[in-house]
């Protein structure tokens, strides 16, 4: 007789039998006749059948391979911040921390602290020039920044360097010369007094950490208004002093040549400054692309040895994370109103104190900082209509035919010109769209099918006879143009 198989230990339940040296009863596999590589092959299915429907067996299966999931993300994780780490690790150590030099910077940055994490500051921005047997490094362009990281927004008002302003302790002169005299210390103080705006970041990019940052992400794409050569702004020869018009991917060299030049441009520094302006936005929003997370560290370690900041380096990470995504619409940026002005021989742009301040307010409560597109006022055309009123057409610029240009472009569009001509001087860097007492929200429709200009009422002391006058000024552009590129 064959010996009974005991029933398991508890242990043992849901494992595969286990194999006695007696023989098994095979009385049910088949006829008599069945070879042993028969009888094999079906012990060897009920095996793995036995395998299959077993659901402790398969419980335990499933428990180790998600095991298994979870070590090897554990370790990608662990591997990540490793990495993060060593990147950030390297960044704050080549960064130059402004405040660590200059306790005092920080006391001074420390006041202008946001109530909350989350809530809007304002950072000072500028991007410097070391010449050859210069120690000092020049501000070649300054802006102010409101930070908004709750709503994802960046608002930017540019100050021409050549701004007249009171530097404290050094009396009113250009204010550039704010680098000069003190350093990050006096710019901030400088740009405080003019905005009244509680500063609490600064940040510095040489020109040399702009063209490894641009070049680190493989170029950035734009579309460059008008041709431009300028070798005086280009900092790298002749080589790169021309810059072709038309939308293109700009290397680094290239690239600063475009956001420096202003001996090409009708309106100098200010036409400078719109250049710079579309440039941060085209750059921000392709460096925080998804492409650029995989070019990280060559981006950062572009900026770092170029940067001096009073920020740490888990700030500006923590910083850039909460921007990714950033779109160029979430960037609103303008220039410091203004004109050119000669004082004693010496060129200066004079603010209209008037204006900034109104701009200022603006930015304070994260509106648009040209007036014309406050909410409410850029809706005209949906009440307003082009044959309802009439326009004065007028050449500011002094270049022949732009009155024309403009008319013709204007009545495209169904508006009525009923005069065209010249101003008694070229003496317009801007083009106007002045309006008659209860004409804005048409002039506000001007504005925009142009897509530029500014929007001012008459008051007197503009003589015309129709409801709105358009002044051609020195940055005109093709407004037919324009709009087929949009």
């Amino acid at each position: 007789m064959y010996e009974e198989t005991p029933r398991p230990k508890r242990s043992q339940r849901g494992k595969a039998p286990r194999r006695h040296s007696a023989p098994r009863d095979i009385s049910s596999l088949g006829p008599a006749s069945a070879s042993d590589e028969t009888i094999q092959q079906t012990n060897r299915r009920r095996v793995r059948a036995d395998r299959v429907i077993n659901p402790a067996a398969t419980k335990r299966r499933r428990k180790r391979l998600l095991i298994t999931i979870l070590t090897v993300a554990t370790v990608l994780i662990i591997g990540a911040a490793a990495a993060a780490f060593a990147i950030v690790h390297s960044f704050g150590v080549k960064i130059n921390q402004v405040t660590n030099a200059d306790p005092e910077l920080g006391k001074l940055l420390q006041s202008g602290q946001a109530s909350a994490p989350g809530d809007p500051f304002y950072m000072v921005l500028m991007g410097s020039d070391t010449r050859p047997g210069q120690p000092q490094q020049r501000s070649d362009s300054l802006m102010v920044a409101r930070v908004d990281p709750k709503n994802k927004k960046i608002q930017i008002i540019s100050i021409p360097r050549d701004s007249r302003a009171d530097i404290p302790g050094y009396g009113t002169t250009k204010i550039n010369a704010a680098a000069v005299y003190g350093g990050p210390k006096l710019v901030i103080k400088t740009v405080k007094e003019l905005t009244g705006l509680p500063i609490s970041h600064y940040i510095n990019l040489n020109f040399k950490g702009f063209v490894d940052v641009v070049d680190a992400i493989g170029g950035v794409e734009i579309d460059v208004p008008q041709d431009i050569y300028d070798t005086q702004a280009s900092a790298y020869g002749v080589k790169y002093a021309t810059v072709k018009k038309g939308l293109q991917k700009l290397d680094g060299k290239h690239a600063l040549t475009f956001v420096r030049t202003r001996h090409t441009l009708v309106d100098g520094d200010f036409g400078r400054m719109r250049n710079q302006q579309a440039f941060i936005k085209a750059l921000a929003s392709q460096a925080l692309s998804l492409q650029s997370v995989f070019n990280a560290g060559s981006i950062i370690n572009a900026v770092a040895s170029n940067l001096d900041t009073d920020m740490t380096p888990m700030q500006l990470a923590d910083l850039a994370l909460q921007f990714k995504g950033l779109k160029s619409s979430d960037i609103d940026s303008a220039n410091a109103p203004g004109g050119a002005k000669y004082m004693n021989g010496i060129a200066y742009v004079v603010l209209d104190p008037l204006k900034l301040s109104q701009m200022i307010d603006r930015m304070k409560q994260g509106l648009p900082l040209d007036p014309t597109k406050v909410a409410g006022s850029t809706t005209a055309s949906s009440t307003v209509k082009p044959a309802d009123f009439q326009l004065t057409v007028r050449n500011g610029a002094g270049v022949s035919g732009l009155a024309k240009q403009g008319a013709d472009f204007l009545v495209s569009k169904g508006f009525k010109v009923s005069e065209t001509g010249n101003t008694a001087q070229p003496a317009y860097d801007r083009t106007l769209i002045v309006y008659q007492t209860g004409f804005e929200a048409q002039a506000n429709l001007t504005r925009e099918t142009l897509g530029f200009g500014d929007v001012i009422a008459a008051k007197g002391m503009y003589s015309f006879k129709t409801q709105v006058m358009v002044v051609v000024g020195k940055d005109w552009t093709d407004p037919a143009a324009a709009t087929a590129r949009r």
